[in-house]
């Protein structure tokens, strides 16, 4: 591109860059919101927007690859980057939706790369606001405007920064063999990235299992915080909230009193029990797993499992125990605990 007018463009992006960091903050706050509203379990890793600093701008145009008839459609950017490649999927029809997307501006890196080379995976959106939005008297200035939208995975947007600070926009070839560690490097983390997938979707199966199955009654898993808190929400569904305070805590005493398998825990749990707890509105699953282990053999608990610095016992607990029976005045006066 000709120099005299790539300082054109920049003299109009100078005067006009406000606009764009209004397009970037919009922007970015509608897909933050649509993404909470639509998928509120998708874990984002972050959001991110940006306007393109003047140098960076400078350096771009006067590339071979741009002439005058070229749009540069990245002034304004938002980057999301998800855990999960194969959450990207999701937050691309998230963006199709919120906004009008520029086809031919857009891109999908990974297809781009082809079959037989490895680098930046991700997908890019150039978007205007929809129309409705623009007609508020406050984003007029946003017509036409564009901004572009970056959807990738974690572990290739490690690999994009890394590169890019050591080399990424390096003028020339590269050494051979940094050239190749590099594409090494690539690869190794594009494995990574459809391992990760794949862990994500056993780990998701197995859950669904899990909850299928305990739904049969089958309660042969291995005590661990997500069977117990399937279990719990299996078992006391009249809980909600379904809080653990310190699910560790209550791992350790169910290990501490012998409890190794949810069915060994299930088959303390009492018709009368699930009564009490129904009728006592308890909203702790840590006091109630707690007084399961107690009113099955206060002696065990307190002698295996009960920490000496706790030593206090709330009433409500209190009269509970006397209600099953349990001689609680005098394990209260041999372990020193208070009643409050």
């Amino acid at each position: 591109m000709l120099e005299g007018y790539a300082e054109e463009k920049i003299a109009y992006y100078v005067k006009n860059r406000n606009f764009y960091e209004d397009l970037a903050i919009q922007v970015f706050n509608t897909l933050k919101a649509a993404v909470m509203q639509q998928h509120p379990d998708l874990k984002i890793a972050s959001y991110s927007k940006r306007t393109k600093e003047i140098d960076s701008l400078r350096t771009k145009l006067l590339k071979d690859k741009y002439s005058e008839n070229s749009e540069i459609t990245d002034l304004a950017g938002v980057r999301v980057i998800v855990y999960s490649r194969k959450d990207i999927s999701a937050i691309s029809e998230i963006i199709k939706k919120s906004f009008k997307v520029d086809l031919k501006h857009s891109v999908d890196k990974t297809e781009t790369l082809g079959s037989d080379r490895v680098g930046y995976r991700g997908e890019h959106y150039v978007v205007t606001l929809h129309d409705d939005v623009l007609s508020l008297a406050e984003n007029k200035k946003l017509i036409d405007l564009k901004c572009e939208i970056q959807v990738t995975s974690l572990i290739a947007h490690t690999w994009s920064e890394i590169t890019h600070e050591k080399g990424y926009k390096f003028e020339g070839s590269l050494p051979v063999e940094l050239e190749r560690r590099k594409n090494l490097l690539a690869g190794m983390l594009e494995l990574a990235d459809m391992e990760m997938d794949s862990y994500v979707e056993s780990f998701d199966r197995y859950v669904k299992e899990l909850e299928m199955e305990m739904e049969k009654g089958c309660l042969k898993y291995t005590i661990n915080s997500m069977t117990l808190e399937k279990f719990m929400a299996w078992k006391f569904p009249c809980i909600t909230p379904q809080v653990f305070r310190d699910i560790d805590l209550t791992l350790t005493e169910l290990h501490a009193f012998g409890l190794n398998t949810i069915k060994d825990l299930n088959e303390l749990i009492t018709p009368d029990f699930i009564h009490a707890v129904r009728k006592m509105t308890w909203r702790s699953l840590d006091g109630i797993i707690r007084n399961i282990l107690i009113i099955n053999d206060a002696e065990k608990y307190f002698k295996d499992v009960w920490n000496p610095d706790m030593n206090q016992m709330n009433r409500k607990n209190y009269e509970l125990y006397r209600q099953f029976h349990l001689d609680i005045d005098r394990i209260c006066k041999n372990y020193g605990i208070r009643i409050v």
